[in-house]
């Protein structure tokens, strides 16, 4: 049992389950909230990739009736007198729309109104003009008139409402000054999720409420970073729910008589009929009202940087007596002012900036089609169970598994939670899984990292066994043996691919049977590649012992401290120092080297710099960023050298071992011998061929001749 509790308690197992606790809090607090700026970047990555098909223009069920620049140089500039703003609705009746939806409020007097500028003019002593001037019919008595009429000619009419918005704490205590719509909740608590509204309102002027105009809702969603994702089709206003500006229109277009709000088993669903009306209307909410848009592409720019918009018609077109009926007739008209700067422009998922009446019309287009987008009340739920469940199962698998196992399982289940968002998002279907991606990755490199050191403990440990049980066999040649055993099993394979990556090889020969030399490389996370080349003071057994306990505190260091590299040096010189009771020391060069980028930082302690080169490009040895060898001085610091690898680039490591190396007659190889084999090499090896080639030259000029010292070389390759 005490065996049992010690596996199930190790120290990785520890370290993920605080990791897992940690990961699911930030999940939870992160779920609670309505911005993410991960997720909703994710949500809009999905956008761009699945965009909405939105089908022949000409098909389209609503078409935006644009007041713009071409329009205002035709008539005059915004404002437009109302009289103006009759002709044009006249125009749009006359063509047989079904619904006109104004995105313009006209909640207070014409400015430019005949009876305004009567009381004007008379204020300033110009009586005569001011008469004249009353005589005119009001300019809202016009378009109150103009209302009538496209009622009674079967094209209704909708008014936004402006008001102030409902913050926490304020009370929605005025009342509207116009007739609230009949929407009826079933139960009556399905709309009390709705989130804040407007407070007070400012209805349509009063001869304008008295022509039987619909009032509507215009809220939108608006991020922080000014992208428009969601709709409040449902919002209180006043203490009543209204319809947001396309619902209601299209609720018209329907012949709808009232709506119908209910719940869902992902929210609620509004009925813009009564649901038994087998062709009634309905489309899903949230439950706190809002609608998600899926978009589609708005349109194009030419190369003058102008709008090309296939759905918007601008509004002189409409009042020109040889306008063809047929491109409206039977739709929805939603009318706005365009070309004002940026006023109302916001920005799509698509990356498009867009106006405000755009949203309502990419409304109309979903609801018409069936095509939705969902966020289920209960998915931040089921979004914190596949974290907590992943990170159970990196916590049951990865201490007994591989570490090639462990990394293809993570990456794996990462991919895997990925392509369900995807997958979800294609069905209609919000799910976040980039938040639970990221704590599932934070779990995973630690329990992962900590298992790689515990490891390396225990192998150390089993090592440091074995030379004891060979040294109580053979005196001095089995304890000799044994640690080049253990030397062999510590260092890691002599070969690291990552195929278009990366290409590493290794080679190391001790001068005796062991030896001070040792490399080691390793993933210290999924991108950043650590790699060491170093040569311990000395020779023989007491080097063998220093190099063993210098690699695992360096590679200790690295796998526990990650970047930066200089981090790496000075608490890797640290622990050697403290740890050095023989006073010896160790050179090396480190490495740390992103895969991604191919950025390589590098620092010497001590440690002969590296040599640069390509096929058909000299080497070179790096710029010199050094500090003292390792053990010796406690405080040490290290610079750290940068440069940016590119494909086919190719670094040498190497130990004094090797441009040491010495003929029969006391000659040197030296490091221009080593320059000269690196510029031989045929082209196209790989990182072990060239190794290959190196190893063959400085056998060729020793030519059998006994080593005096061991040679070390590494060789990394950025593939073409």
């Amino acid at each position: 049992m005490a065996a049992g509790r010690t596996r199930w308690m190790s120290a990785p197992r520890l370290l993920g389950a605080a990791a897992l606790a940690f990961v699911t809090a930030l999940q939870v607090y992160f779920s609670s909230g309505s911005e993410v700026s991960w997720r909703d970047n994710w949500w809009d990555a999905l956008q761009t990739a699945m965009p909405r098909d939105r089908g022949d223009p000409a098909d389209a069920p609503a078409v935006i009736i644009a007041i713009d620049e071409e329009t205002m140089k035709r008539t005059q500039r915004w404002p437009w007198p109302r009289d103006q703003l009759a002709e044009l609705l006249r125009a749009l009746t006359g063509h047989g729309v079904k619904v006109v939806a104004f995105d313009i409020f006209l909640d207070e007097r014409d400015p430019q109104s005949p009876s305004v500028l009567s009381r004007r003019y008379r204020a300033r002593g110009m009586p005569v003009v001011a008469s004249s001037l009353a005589r005119l019919e009001d300019s809202d008595i016009t378009l109150a008139r103009a209302f009538n009429e496209s009622r009674e000619a079967g094209t209704e009419v909708v008014l936004p409402v402006p008001g102030v918005p409902e913050f926490e704490g304020v009370n929605a205590t005025v009342e509207c000054r116009f007739d609230k719509p009949i929407i009826v909740s079933d139960p009556p608590t399905a709309l009390d999720g709705l989130g804040p509204g407007l407070a007070s309102a400012d209805a349509p002027i009063q001869v304008y409420r008295e022509a039987g105009i619909h009032p509507a809702a215009v809220d939108f969603v608006a991020s922080s970073d000014f992208v428009v994702r969601r709709l409040q089709a449902v919002q209180n206003i006043c203490g009543a729910p209204f319809l947001i500006l396309g619902g209601e229109a299209l609720r018209l277009a329907s012949a709808g008589f009232f709506t119908k709000v209910s719940k869902d088993w992902a929210g609620l669903k509004i009925w813009l009929d009564d649901p038994s009306n087998p062709e009634a209307i309905g489309f899903p909410v949230e439950r706190d009202g809002s609608f998600w848009l899926h978009y589609g592409p708005v349109g194009d720019v030419d190369k003058k940087g102008r709008h090309i918009l296939p759905r918007y018609i601008s509004a002189h077109e409409v009042m020109d007596p040889g306008f063809d009926a047929a491109r409206i007739a039977g739709k929805i008209a939603l009318v706005a002012v365009i070309d004002l700067g940026r006023i109302d422009e916001r920005r799509s998922p698509l990356g498009q900036i867009i106006y405000g009446v755009e949203t309502h019309m990419q409304m109309i287009e979903q609801v018409v089609s069936g095509t939705y987008l969902r966020r289920p009340w209960f998915m931040p739920w089921f979004e914190t169970f596949v974290l907590v469940v992943a990170g159970l199962l990196v916590l049951i698998f990865v201490p007994r598994a591989r570490p090639a196992w462990s990394t293809l399982t993570i990456l794996g289940a990462g991919a895997v939670m990925i392509g369900v968002s995807a997958f979800a998002f294609r069905m209609g279907v919000l799910v976040d899984m980039v938040t639970p991606v990221l704590g599932f990755i934070i779990v995973s490199g630690g329990v992962v990292s900590s298992t790689l050191i515990d490891r390396d403990r225990q192998r150390l440990r089993a090592g440091l066994q074995l030379a004891k049980e060979q040294a109580g066999r053979s005196f001095l040649q089995g304890e000799l043996d044994a640690a080049a055993r253990i030397q062999q099993a510590l260092l890691p394979a002599t070969r690291f691919r990552r195929p278009g990556l990366v290409d590493l090889a290794c080679y190391i020969k001790p001068a005796r049977t062991v030896g001070g030399d040792f490399y080691d490389h390793v993933l210290i996370d999924d991108s950043h590649l650590f790699f060491l080349v170093a040569d311990v003071s000395g020779k023989g057994a007491d080097a063998s012992q220093f190099m063993l306990l210098s690699k695992t505190l360096w590679k200790s260091v690295a796998l526990r401290s990650g970047a930066p590299l200089d981090r790496i040096q000075i608490e890797a010189n640290a622990e050697i120092t403290r740890e050095n009771a023989a006073t010896m020391f160790v050179t090396g060069l480190c490495g740390l080297l992103e895969l991604d980028t191919g950025r390589l930082s590098y620092s010497a302690a001590g440690h002969d710099l590296p040599l640069l080169f390509r096929d058909g490009v000299a080497p070179q040895q790096l710029p010199d960023f050094s500090g003292p060898p390792a053990g010796l001085v406690d405080g040490a610091e290290f610079p750290v050298g940068h440069v940016d690898l590119k494909p086919g680039d190719r670094l040498c490591l190497f130990t004094d071992g090797l441009t040491e190396a010495m003929r029969a007659d006391g000659t040197f190889w030296g490091l221009a011998g080593l320059e000269a084999t690196l510029a031989s090499a045929p082209t196209g090896l790989d990182s072990a061929g060239i190794v290959d080639h190196v190893v063959a030259a400085v056998d060729a000029f020793t030519a059998g001749a006994e080593q005096s010292d061991d040679q070390t070389l590494m060789v990394i390759t950025l593939p073409d």
